[in-house]
């Protein structure tokens, strides 16, 4: 992905995060009915070391559902969580872990599936695009190995990378969970190009 975008079109693209995070925080808060509120979308370009200084440790051990989306947008959402992001979710889940580890992990599948998709309804609506969300698929692994591998998914082998984050808030605490996106290559520019036309 080129590093070459002006000020506007990074604006943009924290527009997108930002209106896509918002419908994330409200389906949130409509689940575990608490208040919950999103950070600024956080987006930077690292190489990953910096990814794994400035994120997240790449060696931590994390869940994660990856969702690929094609169409207008086009590349891969992933929502990390780990185990003391578990730990935020009601009682009644943490209850289900500990009794049924299969039936735990379709419960984060399931909400990731809901919350890319009110993610992706959010920007669809807001800039006239047609994309849609596959069949997500739920990976326990390290966060360095799992990120790398999405990005090589989406054909960006680049040293540098772009992180798109949103960060949740739970009643004032942090949720130790976020979702990322990995754009495939060239979509970005694309994308821009023809919304800005």
């Amino acid at each position: 992905m080129s590093n070459n975008f002006s000020e506007s079109e990074i604006d943009l693209l924290k527009e997108m995060i930002n209106v896509g995070g918002g419908n994330v925080a409200t389906s949130i808060s409509e689940i575990f009915g608490k208040r919950v509120h999103m950070n600024v979308p956080f987006i930077n370009q690292f190489t990953y070391e910096q990814v794994f200084q400035t994120v997240m440790p790449a060696e931590k051990f994390v869940k994660a559902v990856q969702i690929q989306v094609v169409g207008d947008l086009e590349g891969q959402f992933l929502f990390i969580l780990d185990e003391s992001g578990i730990s935020r979710l009601d009682q009644a889940y943490k209850e289900i872990l500990k009794k049924d580890k299969k039936l735990a992990n379709s419960a984060v599948t399931e909400l990731a599936n809901i919350l890319v998709n009110q993610f992706l309804n959010a920007i669809i609506q807001l800039f006239d695009l047609s994309a849609q969300s596959l069949v997500p698929i739920l990976a326990e692994d390290m966060f360095g190995s799992l990120l790398s591998s999405a990005y090589l998914e989406e054909f960006q082998y680049d040293d540098l990378v772009w992180i798109f984050k949103n960060e949740f808030w739970i009643e004032e605490q942090k949720w130790e969970s976020a979702l990322y996106f990995v754009p495939h290559s060239g979509n970005l520019e694309k994308l821009i190009t023809e919304i800005n036309f």
